[in-house]
């Protein structure tokens, strides 16, 4: 019975220790999305807990070795897998703090091993558009210290590939933002359906929430000329095109006032231009996501070239734009990082206000956990980019 048990521990652990090593071998390797995809978020996420977790298998393959009697090939294996997974943490943990230094963002290792805090509840909802026959509301996050003079107010607009999601998943966003003294707005949009293509409505949505703080600014106390949009994917891309759409005069608000221009907007992992990520579906380079591209612009880029056209944001620049802080993920397979990194360097030769960084071997939504060194050098950087627009008069100090 006892070999039975030893043996059947050195083989579970071996199986463990290859369903761990291959994952992080096919990150190393940056393959394709079924292999590393999801394998990159999770390593990125938990990179502290990892390097424990590494820790950890050593000592046991370790022990099971030193005192094991059986199947000691096996036994060896598993020790040399352990000692692998190890030396992979230790480098994918080296790389983001090497990351981390290159942006000047503050990290540590050990708040990667805090779990990230549960979205808070909004204070009060409201709706701020009908469309198709469907209410649009607004989540509202009022910080806990009232100010006696209007704050800057935030808009949070939500990813999901334009047919997916709702206002509620907010993430960290809302509690950083609240805890930092913003008034927090988090918007529904009209998605993507068959029958209904939102290419148009969703960003008009987002420009018509702005009017509506603009138009509500007393109530909510905050000021109407320093709103700043805050997006991720998909949402990404909206609060962009809602800045973009306003300088050039294609994106409007439904039945609230025309607002100025966003005084800052925050991109986390933008698609930026749809027509080059069909493309690259095409060579079988990021996720097929030509189902929602449908619902959302109504065809391919052969049969509606002007709708692309027009949501190709890196020739949407001509006119202008506002601070912008953009964060991608080196091996994102869902949207397509070299557009991004197209746009940036169009933006740096007009001297637009634009700044970059990219987080190596980061896969899409690398920030789930905010904790992770990789969502520590976001909200690092997030908060230097509005200090550095003067958009942090009222941070918690």
């Amino acid at each position: 019975m006892k070999k039975f048990l030893n043996i059947f521990f050195a083989a579970l652990l071996f199986i463990i220790l290859i369903l761990l090593v291959i994952p992080m071998i096919s990150v190393y390797l940056k393959t394709p999305m079924l292999l590393s995809g999801y394998s990159s978020s999770f390593t990125m996420q938990f990179n502290s807990w990892f390097v424990v977790l590494s820790l950890v298998l050593i000592c046991i393959c370790f022990l099971f070795y030193t005192y094991g009697k059986y199947w000691r090939k096996l036994l060896r294996v598993n020790l040399i897998l352990s000692v692998l997974f190890f030396m992979a943490q230790i480098y994918f943990t080296t790389v983001m703090f090497s990351t981390a230094k290159k942006y000047n963002a503050k990290v540590s290792f050990s708040q990667g091993l805090k779990s990230s805090e549960e979205p808070v509840k909004p204070t009060e909802t409201y709706s701020y558009l009908t469309i198709y026959n469907e209410v649009q509301h607004i989540d509202v996050f009022r910080p806990q210290t009232k100010s006696a003079v209007p704050v800057i107010p935030v808009i949070l607009v939500h990813g999901g590939a334009f047919i997916e999601g709702n206002r509620t998943q907010v993430g960290s966003a809302a509690n950083w933002f609240k805890d930092h003294g913003y008034m927090v707005f988090s918007i529904d949009y009209p998605l993507g359906k068959e029958d209904r293509h939102n290419w148009e409505s969703a960003a008009n949505s987002v420009v018509t929430s702005m009017g509506f703080i603009v138009k509500n600014s007393k109530k909510f106390n905050v000021n109407p000329n320093k709103i700043v949009l805050v997006g991720g994917s998909a949402g990404a891309a909206l609060v962009m095109q809602a800045d973009l759409g306003l300088r050039k005069g294609f994106a409007k608000s439904y039945d609230s006032p025309q607002p100025p221009v966003p005084a800052g907007v925050i991109a986390i992992y933008p698609p930026v231009s749809l027509s080059e990520l069909w493309q690259k579906i095409d060579e079988k380079k990021n996720i097929d996501l030509k189902y929602a591209a449908r619902k959302y612009l109504g065809g391919s880029p052969a049969e509606v070239p002007e709708r692309y056209a027009r949501l190709n944001l890196i020739n949407q620049l001509s006119k202008g734009i506002s601070p912008t802080f953009i964060i991608a993920g080196e091996i994102d397979h869902v949207v397509n990082v070299e557009a991004t990194r197209k746009f940036v360097k169009k933006a740096e030769d007009l001297k637009l206000p634009v700044s970059y960084v990219e987080i190596p071997y980061g896969e899409h939504v690398f920030d789930a956990n905010s904790n992770s060194i990789a969502g520590q050098i976001e909200w690092d950087k997030i908060e230097e980019f509005l200090k550095s627009n003067h958009l942090e008069n009222w941070l918690k100090r």
